[in-house]
């Protein structure tokens, strides 16, 4: 990973006429199954951040994060129920497919 990030600084020192690219670096949790655990996760990089996490039990998130410049760097633990709810929403995005147009018709396919 360290080589990747050199390389990630080395390649945007050379191409200053782009924008600089938006970089994250997310601690997971999301293989862990107990809650507890991933909290301890959560905990971990806060404490070597300096930071102190927060609780957000109306939308089912302990979260810490920082930044170091552009770079934001951070930890999530979702609860079980949140994450089984996000899914059941997100099951119905294919759900939904717009009508389309024949080839021939005003508007469609070209």
């Amino acid at each position: 990973m360290i080589r990747g990030l050199f390389a990630l600084a080395a390649f945007v020192a050379a191409h200053s006429e782009l924008p600089a690219p938006r970089v994250e670096a997310s601690f997971s949790t999301a293989l862990l199954d107990q809650w507890s655990a991933k909290r301890a996760v959560v905990d971990q990089v806060a404490a070597a951040l300096g930071k102190t996490a927060t609780d957000k039990p109306e939308v089912g998130f302990y979260e810490v994060e920082t930044r170091f410049g552009p770079v934001r760097v951070g930890s999530t633990a979702i609860t079980a129920d949140q994450m089984a709810a996000h899914n059941a929403f997100m099951s119905y995005s294919d759900s939904v497919q717009p009508a389309q147009a024949p080839a021939d018709a005003p508007g469609g396919a070209r």
